[in-house]
């Protein structure tokens, strides 16, 4: 498993550096954007990996997160993120179960043009990072013999190895803009994978 793990960090890593390389490149051609900064509200599906073999499109919650956004070029952006997803276990026999999880990102961002005109009017983007990650289990076990419930709370605290997705931004104006993001937020442990399709609105100052 770390083997695997280290060989997907240092392929995202070349990928990243590739990618900064070519970004860099094509924004020395276009117009520096006096607009810097963004913030993004973000809310969709979730799932948790927990257990059995990973499935890209499998969900069980909702997330609600932001994102604040710097522009170091027309192409390359720095992203500070949080997420909040509830209710990531389901109830098993006799125990009932509920999770809920908090995540926190530093990713890079890589945009390429769809539509070649003033501003772009569709951008997709690929992006990757690492972070942290807290999670809040709670355990309720009934028991037949003694008729009894008893609640059980467990927290722990992760590090994020990596995280990578893509995703398509459209702008509507020169401030506001839609997203559309799929993200994989990839842990030490298979269990603790996350994935994320969700819509966003973004504005620009």
């Amino acid at each position: 498993m770390i083997k695997s793990s280290s060989k997907i960090l240092i392929i995202t890593i070349s990928i990243a550096i590739a990618l900064l390389c070519c970004g860099v490149d094509l924004s020395a051609q276009e117009k520096e954007d006096i607009k810097k900064w963004e913030i993004t509200g973000y809310f969709g599906a979730g799932g948790n990996g927990r257990d059995g073999p990973i499935r890209p499109f499998y969900f069980n919650t909702y997330c609600i997160g932001v994102g604040l956004e710097y522009y170091f070029t027309p192409r390359i952006s720095l992203e500070g993120e949080i997420n909040y997803l509830p209710h990531l276990l389901e109830d098993e026999n006799s125990i009932e179960l509920d999770m809920y999880r908090i995540l926190g990102d530093i990713n890079l961002l890589f945009y390429f043009d769809i539509t070649k005109v003033k501003r772009p009017t569709m951008r997709w983007f690929l992006t990757a990072g690492m972070g942290y990650q807290y999670d809040r289990e709670e355990i309720t076990r009934f028991y037949h013999t003694t008729m009894e419930k008893k609640k059980y709370v467990y927290e722990s605290f992760w590090f994020q190895f990596i995280n990578f997705g893509a995703g398509l931004k459209m702008n509507i104006s020169d401030e506001l803009a839609l997203r559309l993001l799929y993200k994989i937020h990839r842990f030490p442990a298979e269990y603790t994978i996350t994935k994320r399709l969700a819509f966003g609105l973004s504005y620009r100052f």
